[in-house]
């Protein structure tokens, strides 16, 4: 066979492969090779099928999904008459009583709680409460004439006071509370105001600036002011109906006669000694007052230096709860005797008490008693954990981006083990639109659980994401990946199927551009075949044209 009849049928063949076609020009004498890529074909109907399933995927991804739980900024629902503690009905016997949970949410009972009683000792606890806020801790405090002839009754102290002598404000506020002394009273109330007058005016003033609007102060030596003053007509006939209330062992609180206007020392409700109870436990300085058993504190006097032993009124009733009781303070009175606590029941139920008594005996048990009934009426439950994701509608920021909210704040509640006394609906309050940047973990508002009985809890929430301040398409893709995870995992899915099918193109045409190599120089060696017969023929002519 001639060569050109080789490279003609050579030709042929390669028409029929898919990665190129090949012509031969016998009057030009001319080879030209030409590829193209065959990957443009129109898809089968299959892979079309595959493309639109995946295609939609993505752009289902692109929405989040649907919340359990719709937000709003609308104000709170009105909140129903129940109460937390209907059905709830402890054993005690005293006059007045009030159990809230520790961060004052709710009350777990309540007893003539709104009933305005001489209660003397809450004229301690507020000269605790503005000594502590006031005054430094490392003032000495001046005993002056009144003090110190105060100090001279109290016989039951072995520390004198003398006009004069200068002690800690330590061990004057520890005399207060543990020993009950109206000698520190006064000299404190000397420190903090010019006179006594003013100082029951400055308690005065704290007490509504706390809320305490059915709280009246009329001394700060209460124990000077009870002993000089009858015991009103109004304690003598609420001895008599309590006494015959427990005799008939009623249920419910007795109709007790409210405080008129011959009282001495003070007049309040519990629930606001409850307000300012509170506050102590937000200071430090009184908070540590309230919370001791018993310390050796060291004091100068002229005739040298003493180490005196304090110890809380309170002390035995934290040793009988074995220290789950952490805060504890009483004091006796012949009008209504206090004793408030702080602490945990067995089951973990954070609670604080406060008891009113008749009585100055027969404080301590009634307290030990509540802690225990309370574990058998109720229980303890979660609400949020911080970290964990609201169930409400997402917010946007000023530039339009959608973030979705979650909890700041890990908050437990208290309920009835029979009732989650919780209302469906959730409220939240916040700004929309935030301005950018949008910080993860900072708050952009508060979420409102409400109880029943109206008590709101207020939980911190933010942003789940952080959004950055440019609205350029990485960021907002950033953003939309880290708020779905399902349109992360379907893009890198479809990342992972395009990088194959790249490979597999570009490993295709590596194998065309060697097949295109070995026909360039199948194409070089025809021509130099072809130079060679020309000038075989130009030859042959020549020497026909010599002969």
């Amino acid at each position: 066979m001639k060569l050109s009849e080789l490279i003609v049928s050579y030709s042929k063949r390669l028409t029929r492969r898919t990665v190129g076609l090949v012509w031969y020009d016998l009057d030009v004498g001319k080879i030209a090779i030409q590829s193209f890529c065959v990957g443009c074909f129109p898809l089968s109907f299959k892979r079309l099928i595959v493309a639109a399933l995946l295609c939609a995927a993505l752009i289902l991804c692109w929405f989040p999904s649907p919340m359990r739980v719709s937000a709003d900024n609308k104000q709170p629902t009105e909140p129903s008459e129940t109460r937390i503690s209907e059905g709830f009905t402890p054993s005690i016997k005293l006059p007045a009583v009030l159990v809230l949970d520790s961060s004052l949410r709710s009350e777990l009972y309540t007893k003539n709680s709104d009933l305005i009683l001489e209660i003397p000792a809450v004229s301690r606890l507020m000269t605790l409460y503005l000594a502590s806020e006031r005054l430094a801790v490392d003032d000495m405090i001046v005993i002056g004439s009144e003090a110190a002839r105060l100090a001279e009754q109290e016989t039951n102290i072995d520390i004198p006071l003398s006009e004069g002598d200068s002690f800690p404000i330590r061990y004057m506020l520890l005399r207060l509370m543990f020993q009950q002394s109206d000698a520190a009273a006064v000299a404190l109330a000397d420190k903090i105001a010019d006179s006594r007058q003013q100082f029951i005016s400055e308690m005065q003033k704290t007490a509504v600036m706390l809320g305490m609007n059915q709280t009246t102060f009329f001394a700060c030596d209460v124990v000077r002011a009870e002993r000089e003053a009858h015991i009103p007509i109004e304690i003598t006939n609420a001895a008599i109906i309590l006494d015959e209330y427990n005799e008939q062992n009623l249920l419910g609180a007795p109709a007790l006669p409210e405080a008129a206007n011959t009282v001495s020392t003070a007049k309040t409700t519990l629930r606001d000694v409850a307000r300012l109870v509170a506050a102590i436990q937000a200071n430090t300085r009184a908070k540590n007052i309230i919370t001791l058993q018993e310390e050796l504190t060291q004091v100068t006097l002229p005739t040298g230096v003493r180490v005196v032993a304090m110890r809380s009124p309170a002390s035995r009733l934290r040793t009988l709860s074995e220290n789950r009781i952490t805060s504890a303070w009483l004091m006796m009175s012949d009008r209504y005797s206090l004793a408030i606590s702080v602490g945990t029941t067995v089951d973990g139920i954070a609670i604080m008490t406060l008891t009113a008594s008749l009585n100055q005996t027969g404080m301590i048990q009634p307290t030990l008693q509540l802690y225990q009934e309370i574990d058998t009426f109720y229980t303890k439950s979660v609400l949020t954990r911080s970290g964990e994701k609201y169930p409400g509608a997402p917010e946007a920021a000023e530039n339009g981006e959608l973030f979705s909210l979650m909890y700041l704040d890990s908050v437990d509640y208290i309920h009835p083990k029979t009732d989650h006394f919780l209302l469906p609906k959730l409220d939240y309050i916040g700004n929309a639109p935030y301005p950018l940047p949008v910080q993860k973990g900072i708050m952009t508002g508060q979420v409102l659980f409400t109880l029943k009985d109206g008590t709101r809890i207020p939980v911190r929430v933010g942003s789940d994401s952080d959004i950055l301040a440019s609205n350029n398409i990485l960021s907002r893709g950033i953003q939309q990946m880290s708020r779905n995870p399902n349109l992360a995992y379907s893009i890198l899915a479809l990342a992972v199927i395009l990088s194959l099918a790249l490979l597999f193109v570009i490993i295709r045409e590596i194998k065309s551009l060697s097949y295109l190599r070995r026909m360039k120089s199948l194409e070089d060696t025809v021509q130099a075949a072809r130079s060679i017969l020309i000038g075989e023929q130009q030859k042959d002519r020549s020497s026909s044209s010599a002969i």
